[in-house]
């Protein structure tokens, strides 16, 4: 039996640590953020939709779109993120329920950030949070992007809370600790979701 598992959490919660520790183990991970880059790719089919509705203006010398320029513009506009949400979700999820298709049994994993967001917890059995606490979430999003604290702290407050993601999902993985703290979390709560 094929059983889905969503992972999500906040911007630098430590997610791709938990995805390296489950790759690790021998289960697939589905990355939705590559799914989203496919489509962004010249043809692809949020590449045609976005180029559709926000204009050429958002293209790259090269033709391909410039996501930097149209993510400080959603960043800024509420009404631009929504019309954006509302032309990449549609297809993420589409191409998602493609590639989870492909497995017919076992433990799928997928990294979804704004599962919640996009609503896509519909399609996930279990749903993992990678939690951290926001003081250590904007240290850390400070150092790997070289940015200011008042930017990391706008960064984090336009996605969902992270306290609230922690309140929905089946199991949380605190990724405080160090890296081999977090594998024995992982390997708790894959014990825990097989019934082991």
């Amino acid at each position: 039996m094929k059983r889905v598992i969503g992972i999500t959490g906040g911007i630098a919660s430590g997610k791709s640590n938990v995805c390296a520790v489950i790759k690790e183990l021998g289960y697939p991970i589905i990355d939705c953020d590559e799914i989203t880059r496919r489509n962004y790719e010249i043809d692809g089919k949020i590449y045609k939709v976005v180029l559709e509705r926000f204009g050429k203006d958002f293209l790259l010398d090269d033709g391909n779109i410039d996501r930097k320029k149209l993510g400080k513009l959603v960043f800024n506009n509420s009404s631009a993120k929504m019309l954006l949400n509302s032309i990449t979700h549609p297809i993420i999820k589409e191409e998602l329920l493609k590639e989870i298709a492909k497995y017919n049994d076992g433990l799928v994993f997928v990294e979804i950030p704004l599962l919640y967001e996009a609503k896509f917890e519909t399609i996930c059995d279990k749903i993992i949070c990678v939690f951290l606490s926001q003081k250590y979430q904007v240290e850390r999003l400070m150092a790997r992007e070289g940015i200011d604290e008042d930017f990391a702290l706008k960064k984090i407050h336009s996605q969902m809370d992270l306290y609230m993601k922690k309140s929905l999902a089946d199991y949380v993985i605190n990724s405080k600790g160090s890296f081999d703290e977090t594998r024995l979390q992982v390997i708790d709560v894959i014990n825990n979701i097989k019934g082991v």
